[in-house]
Parts: structure tokens; C-alpha cells; sequence
């Protein structure tokens, strides 16, 4: 069995490979709020809140340890880390202008196929302002 540290790396990893193949070219404008459900280590948190320094992250995962790692690595002041499960997320319907889950779909194996997250997010990003 792989220790916290080793697992933090893999995720990081992987969570690299992600922000290269899916958003070299992301940012988000100033002011916008975002919700990463599923953050992990907070790899794609962070790349997306250093390109976006005007926007707002809020990054939930249902591990401690991951949350406690991303907050370690992350050290952003547009960033907010929170332990939540993605299944009962304690936010009010459009909270949030973008919501993105690109890690927590590989990581859910009890809730797939990767519906179950998509409809646990869905009506938290609201329209635009």
C-alpha cells in the first residue's frame, strides 16, 4: 500500500498531465467565482489560480490529507481549500460562476459511470455576471 506521501505525488502527477491536456489555455476573468469539486492535491487549483489571479477558487475534496496537501503546495491568496463530499457539497444553487470535476471522475469508482458527479454539481454555477 502506498504511503500519504507517495499517493500525494501520484495525484499530483496525474493532476499535472490534466492541466496540460486540458488547460494550457484557461483563464478565468477577473472576479469570476470557480468551484473545483474534487480537487485532490490542488495541482489543477493552483495552475487555474495562478492564471486567473482576479478569480476566485474554492476547491473541496473528501480527503483530509489531500486537502491538507493542497493547502501546504498552494499558497494563493484567491484560493480557499474545504474538506466536502462532492455528494452533499454545502453550497447554495449558483454559487458559483464555472464549476469544473475533471479528477474526481477517476477517483469515484463506487459512483461510476461519472453521471452521479455531473448531477451533484449541476445548478451551483449560475449564470455569469
Amino acid at each position: 500500500m502506498a504511503t500519504a506521501s507517495e499517493r500525494n505525488e501520484r495525484l499530483q502527477d496525474q493532476a499535472g498531465t490534466l492541466v496540460d491536456l486540458l488547460h494550457r489555455d484557461t483563464r478565468y476573468p477577473p472576479g469570476s467565482t470557480v468551484l473545483e469539486a474534487g480537487c485532490g492535491v490542488g495541482a489543477q487549483t493552483v495552475a487555474l489560480a495562478r492564471r486567473s489571479p482576479g478569480a476566485r477558487f474554492t476547491s473541496v475534496d473528501i480527503s483530509a490529507d489531500s486537502i491538507a496537501e493542497a493547502r501546504r503546495r498552494a499558497g494563493l491568496a484567491n484560493v480557499e481549500f474545504r474538506q466536502a463530499d462532492i455528494f452533499a457539497l454545502p453550497f447554495q444553487p449558483e454559487s458559483f460562476d464555472q464549476v469544473l470535476s475533471a479528477s474526481s471522475w477517476s477517483t469515484s469508482p463506487s459512483r461510476s459511470p461519472p453521471w452521479p458527479v455531473s448531477a451533484a454539481c449541476s445548478g451551483l454555477a449560475g449564470p455569469s455576471r
